[in-house]
């Protein structure tokens, strides 16, 4: 029986993540209790007299559902309360052989995927108990996690799952005896949870056959997150840098009314000021830099052909793009270098024309946040980045969170990091279009972006037509979000203005 093989990731933040990679990882281990996607294991085992088929179980249960995690070096020391302790040293488990053990048992095969890594809690574990500090104090750094995929077909046992104890035969599964996740309990499915699996099972392999080569023949339109620069600078301009600090430079560039002055558009390379601003010009400010007799004019195909200034290129442009972006009133968080709108007041919001009305965008907002027991503030933001495919210039577009102390300044931590997380899995997939389309309108108001009279930017999201039908596609007329209007990704509609 050949496994299939589940192609394709997780979507965490609005990226595809590896089922096993860091972020997911980071995620997980945010989780306290257990959900209907992860279940904490103290031990495991694979060994012949080991209770696995308890275990083959958990696996037919996620896997009909939709796929699911186990973390692995996990404790529970109240209902529903797990607290890491770490793997013991003597703990070893291998991938090919935990796989081969569960495809023993199963009707179909599945590729199982097993990593194990190290953290440390410490000082990241919010709690006043006594015992669980104790416990997170002293544990071993390793742990492990497995990925259950979704099936592709009704799981189901083709052999008995049976082990014993103490002399004592216990009988987990019998042959065809199907397992579903209901909450946090592994269950015979009822026949409205068997008309949820078949679907999802169809859906699944209409996905698997899209990625495969064989999908249906309907036109779609996929929009994408990148916009065309359709006009990019024609030449680049270096010189000799005079010998200014940075304050002499920001001082200069004020003085010149030139916003953001502490953002440059210029880089120094190679002990040259390189730059797309046209430094032969008398009336140029940024001509004051430089040392005028050693301006030199260089073609741009010149520098995107060469392999060590290819990079300085992409650099350049971006950061005339941030440069603008800042320009149009929004923060730059240099930490994660992404942009957000601030707030003074409880919160805020952005005026702009969706593809079907002309609405209000609650942009930032106060909230409570229990992991860290105080007032803070959500923003939603993006990051921008220049991407050079095929001889023509995109910029991408990721829209995310911050999360900042007033309004202002942003925060960030592991804790921190785990509200943007819960904020982003909820509500940020279901509308990651119309997401990068507002930011894209808050720079070009649906005109093309004009950043200088050498750079211009399309406001229109690059598209292709292909012959394959896209899962859970609808008519826009059908398509309803279930966020509240008060929820973070709010929009309201309000009469022209």
């Amino acid at each position: 029986m050949n496994t299939k093989k589940i192609i394709g990731g997780i979507v965490l933040n609005g990226l595809e993540e590896n089922p096993l990679g860091p972020n997911i990882i980071s995620y997980l281990c945010s989780q306290k209790k257990e959900s209907p996607f992860l279940d904490f294991k103290k031990i495991i085992s694979i060994d012949k007299n080991s209770t696995f088929p308890n275990l083959a179980k958990d696996m037919f249960a996620f896997s009909n559902y939709g796929g699911g995690w186990m973390l692995i070096g996990w404790e529970e020391y109240k209902k529903n309360q797990f607290v890491p302790v770490g793997l013991p040293e003597e703990y070893s488990v291998d991938q090919a052989d935990l796989q081969s053990k569960f495809n023993s048992y199963s009707n179909s095969d599945m590729e199982i995927g097993y990593v194990e890594f190290e953290n440390n809690f410490q000082g990241n574990y919010s709690t006043t108990d006594a015992k669980v500090l104790e416990k997170i104090n002293s544990i071993s750094k390793r742990f492990a996690l497995i990925y259950i995929p979704p099936s592709h077909t009704l799981l189901s046992p083709k052999k008995e799952g049976k082990y014993t104890i103490d002399g004592k035969e216990h009988v987990v599964f019998k042959i065809g005896d199907i397992f579903y996740r209901r909450g946090t309990q592994n269950v015979v499915p009822g026949a409205y949870e068997l008309t949820l699996i078949n679907k999802r099972i169809r859906n699944e392999n209409y996905r698997l056959s899209l990625l495969g080569g064989e999908p249906d023949m309907v036109e779609e339109t996929l929009y994408s997150n990148l916009f065309e620069i359709t006009s990019v600078p024609k030449y680049v301009y270096e010189a000799d840098s005079l010998n200014y600090d940075n304050v002499s430079i920001k001082t200069l560039l004020k003085q010149n009314k030139i916003f953001p002055e502490f953002y440059y558009k210029f880089k120094f390379w190679n002990k040259k000021l390189i730059t797309f601003e046209n430094l032969q010009d008398n009336d140029n400010p940024y001509r004051q830099l430089v040392d005028t007799k050693t301006i030199c004019k260089t073609s741009l195909q010149q520098w995107i052909t060469n392999a060590d200034k290819h990079p300085q290129i992409i650099e350049l442009l971006n950061r005339e793009i941030k440069h603008f972006i800042i320009s149009r009133g929004l923060w730059h968080n240099q930490d994660k270098d992404n942009f957000f709108y601030p707030s003074e007041s409880e919160s805020r919001k952005e005026v702009w024309q969706s593809r079907y009305r002309k609405s209000n965008k609650t942009v930032a907002a106060k909230m409570y946040a229990e992991q860290i027991k105080k007032s803070i503030y959500w923003h939603i933001a993006f990051s921008v980045n220049v991407l050079h495919l095929r001889d023509r210039f995109y910029i991408r577009i990721l829209p995310t969170f911050v999360i900042t102390e007033n309004g202002r300044n942003p925060i960030s931590n592991f804790t921190i990091g785990t509200i943007i997380t819960r904020l982003s899995y909820s509500k940020y997939n279901s509308i990651y279009l119309n997401t990068v389309l507002f930011w894209i309108y808050q720079l070009g108001t649906s005109k093309d972006i004009l950043l200088t009279d050498y750079m211009t930017i399309c406001s229109k999201p690059v598209e292709i037509k292909i012959n394959a039908g896209i899962l859970f596609d609808m008519p826009s007329s059908e398509f309803t979000l279930d966020i509240a209007d008060d929820e973070i990704y709010a929009d309201e509609e309000i009469n022209d203005i």
